[in-house]
């Protein structure tokens, strides 16, 4: 795969493409804020996601545990690099990250070594010499304080292993104080170590408040002297009395005190009455300290005094943080931590010798090994509470996002508001598309409906003129009826008027025949007493022609 690089300003760092695409970067606003590498802020948090690490609880470090030598007085750092090499969240992130992106640190390659190889030495079972990263702590001592056969201070030591891990992760040129404090906890290492602890100064006068937070790596919690622990309420006095069990290689009456003790000590609320108020301008405060965001893995140092008697401190194999955390912070079981690494200091004569106690799994079941240089040997949990620790390691029950920083929180703000920009842009441009789609179907409603009145009133105008022609048609044929009806009339009339002439000449036919028969009646009347000729005028009555004829043979006869 290409790994070309999309570097930013400084140029120290890069982001290879093979894990960022360009929807990737365009998604990020496509702008590098000063300090960003691989390693930290945005491209960190988009890789977590990428790997599916984002929220997921690394599983426990399988055993078992293998011993590394001891360069001269180099105990301080093998207790260290156990610690580490146990803790489930460095393990996989960091080979992880290192396998995948191009990042050549010396100080996260040299740790990344170590681990290795102590991987590859259980099935050896040989002890392994961190000589790379002990050359580094070595140079990196500012009065000689890590060097071969010198005593040093394994919290010291941590806090500078940790300082230069952090420095692999980001850019640090150019920034201001606050600016790199905060892109070492948005870093890979800073996600697993890095907490931000919190204190609050309220005034007794008027009760104003002010607050200041800070990065920590290493939660110091001092351990009081014998003489101020004798009393504390309901405390036992004895470990004994403790944990109910006898044999613990402590002298019965010895002082102890609860880790959870200490954070109450170091939470609880400190008055001053030297303190002078900005506002009010009285004097007297109460002063608290608290833990504003936690870490995935805590890391508690037990400072004591030199030359000063100090009780024995005990603790269980798990802790709740939420009684420490600020009041606005999550509670409950996502506080919830579970003991895993404990470093132990003994004092030997004139000097010391530092060892740890590591958590592993094997076989599926957590075990407890003592790790002494290159010293393995299985422990018991009741053994490893017999022991007076150091520094003790817990992970989070809870995976607790990375650190968002100021300028990230500034760019997602500024994107927010030209993501809504274009959302009310888009909007707009949607009513106005939907506002002018309106008017293009009230333009298209109202043609369509123009149309359809067109088409109404011509086909009223046809269906007018067929109605039209079709009366003229009927006219035609009413006045042809008509006209044959008068020529009808006149026949009729003609007819009529016939018939009445022939019933006219029948009348006067009628009136002639009744004239002649009048006459006739009157002629018999004269003939009554001729019966010979009534007769024969009788039949000739029938003959009214041949009467006439016969007129003359009739006057005769």
């Amino acid at each position: 795969l290409s790994l070309s690089l999309f570097r930013n300003p400084s140029g120290q760092h890069a982001v290879p493409r093979t894990f960022f695409n360009g929807a990737d970067i365009e998604a990020m606003g496509n702008l590098i804020i000063p300090g960003e590498t691989a390693l930290c802020g945005r491209f960190y948090k988009e890789w977590l996601k990428q790997q599916g690490l984002d929220g997921l609880v690394p599983a426990p470090v399988n055993g078992p545990a293998t011993g590394l030598r001891n360069l001269r007085n180099m105990c301080f750092l093998n207790a260290i690099l156990q610690s580490l090499y146990f803790t489930p969240m460095l393990r996989r992130n960091l080979a992880l990250a290192l396998d995948s992106l191009p990042v050549k640190d010396e100080w996260l390659g040299a740790l990344l070594q170590i681990f290795r190889e102590l991987d590859e030495a259980r099935s050896t079972k040989m002890p392994v010499t961190a000589s790379r990263i002990a050359g580094l702590i070595q140079v990196s001592s500012t009065n000689g304080e890590f060097q071969q056969g010198e005593q040093a201070d394994a919290h010291e030591a941590f806090m500078v292993l940790i300082s230069k891990l952090l420095n692999g992760c980001i850019d640090a040129r150019g920034l201001s104080y606050t600016e790199q404090e905060q892109m070492e906890r948005a870093s890979l290492i800073g996600h697993i170590f890095g907490m931000n602890l919190g204190q609050s100064v309220i005034c007794k006068s008027c009760g104003d408040e002010s607050t200041a937070i800070r990065a920590e790596y290493c939660l110091c919690t001092p351990c009081p002297s014998s003489s101020s622990t004798a009393a504390l309420p309901g405390r036992p006095e004895n470990l004994d009395e403790l944990f109910g069990m006898t044999g613990l290689g402590i002298s019965d009456g010895s002082h102890i005190i609860d880790v959870t003790d200490l954070l109450e000590m170091y939470t609880e609320g400190e008055e001053i009455s030297e303190w002078k108020c900005d506002k009010c301008s009285n004097q007297g405060c109460t002063r608290r300290a608290y833990v504003h965001h936690r870490p995935n893995v805590l890391l508690i140092h037990v400072g004591r005094p030199q030359e000063t008697s100090c009780p024995r401190v005990v603790f269980k194999d798990e802790l709740n943080l939420e009684r420490y955390m600020a009041k606005n912070s999550v509670s409950g079981d996502t506080c919830r931590y579970a003991l895993f690494a404990v470093i132990v200091y003994r004092t030997l004569g004139r000097g010391g010798h530092y060892f740890s106690y590591v958590r592993c799994r094997t076989d599926g079941r957590d075990e407890w090994s003592l790790v002494d240089d290159d010293e393995v040997r299985a422990a018991t949990w009741s053994s490893v509470q017999q022991e007076d620790p150091y520094m003790l390691v817990y992970e989070a029950q809870s995976v607790v996002p990375p650190a968002v920083t100021d300028r990230e929180k500034q760019l997602k703000e500024e994107q927010a508001r030209i993501v809504a920009r274009e959302a009310k842009n888009k909007e707009e441009a949607e009513s106005l598309r939907a506002r002018l789609e309106e008017e293009e179907r009230q333009k298209l409603q109202e043609a369509r409906i123009r149309f359809e009145q067109e088409e109404a009133a011509r086909l009223k105008e046809e269906e007018f003129n067929e109605l039209r022609s079709e009366a003229e048609q009927d006219t035609i044929m009413q006045g042809d009826i008509e006209e044959g009806k008068g020529r009808t009339r006149v026949e009729e009339e003609a007819r009529t008027e016939q018939e009445e002439r022939a019933q006219e000449e029948a009348r006067l036919l009628a009136q002639e025949r009744a004239a002649a028969a009048k006459q006739r009646r009157r002629q018999e009347e004269r003939w009554f007493f001729f019966p010979g000729c009534r007769l024969f005028v009788d039949e000739a009555s029938e003959f009214p022609d041949r009467l006439d004829e016969k007129e003359d043979s009739f006057q005769c006869f």
